[in-house]
């Protein structure tokens, strides 16, 4: 059951283009802050982010490299009991030099970012999962550990 549960959180974070990023405040400590993202998701389930410098979140993350990202399943919202995934994670912000090629990735996820990957102002973050929440509906509910996650591809 556990191996189906993380096929399945994997299978929910690939699928997923929007999440809700929640960072440490930075102007007001102590506080979660939470706003959407896009993001793309490799077949390892590793997370990359493209978002600007000016972006609160960018800021809040500048400061405090810990978060959480939340994933829903698509489907009708009158289900409690929806699929969901939350990454803990710690981001990492890559130079720009560095990161060209998964720049070109997340345009392909998505093409409207297309207008953004010549603005320096924009970076490439990697969240590295230190665990995941996953609940699959009822009574199914499960922490995924890093060391699960890193293992296999989808």
């Amino acid at each position: 059951m556990r191996e189906q549960a993380l096929i399945e959180a994997k299978q929910l974070l690939t699928n997923a283009k929007i999440a809700v990023l929640s960072t440490h405040s930075n102007t007001l400590p102590g506080f979660p802050f939470g706003s959407t993202v896009q993001f793309f998701a490799n077949t390892k389930g590793q997370v990359y982010l493209f978002i600007s410098d000016i972006a609160q979140h960018a800021k809040n993350l500048s400061h405090d490299n810990k978060l959480s990202l939340t994933v829903f399943e698509q489907q009708d919202c009158d289900d409690p009991q929806m699929s969901r995934l939350t990454l803990v994670a710690e981001a990492t912000k890559f130079a720009r030099d560095d990161s060209e090629g998964l720049i070109a990735q997340f345009v392909e996820h998505f093409p409207s970012s297309e207008q953004y990957k010549d603005l320096t102002d924009f970076h490439i973050w990697e969240l590295n999962m230190v665990r995941a929440r996953f609940i699959a509906g009822f009574g199914k509910i499960f922490w995924l550990e890093q060391d699960e996650w890193a293992y296999g591809e989808l």
